[in-house]
């Protein structure tokens, strides 16, 4: 689903499906620690490498990580 109107999104079921409900592509990323001895950094890359290129990575705070798989 591209981006539409308001009354598009009312259609979409109430537990849409990511991929074809709303467009999204499911891509393997790889999550890369590090500690600077006071604080951990944390860099979610692409395993593409090609989509670096286009700047598809994260540079996030440890506490905005999230096991989706323990979460369902």
């Amino acid at each position: 689903m591209s981006t539409g109107s308001h009354r598009d999104w009312g259609r979409l079921p109430r537990d849409p499906d990511p991929e074809s409900d709303l467009g999204y592509q499911l891509l393997e990323l790889d999550v890369l620690r590090s500690s600077d001895g006071a604080d951990e950094h944390i860099l979610v890359l692409p395993s593409d490498e090609n989509m670096l290129r286009e700047n598809a990575f994260m540079v996030v705070d440890p506490d905005s990580i999230r096991d989706l798989e323990t979460m369902v």
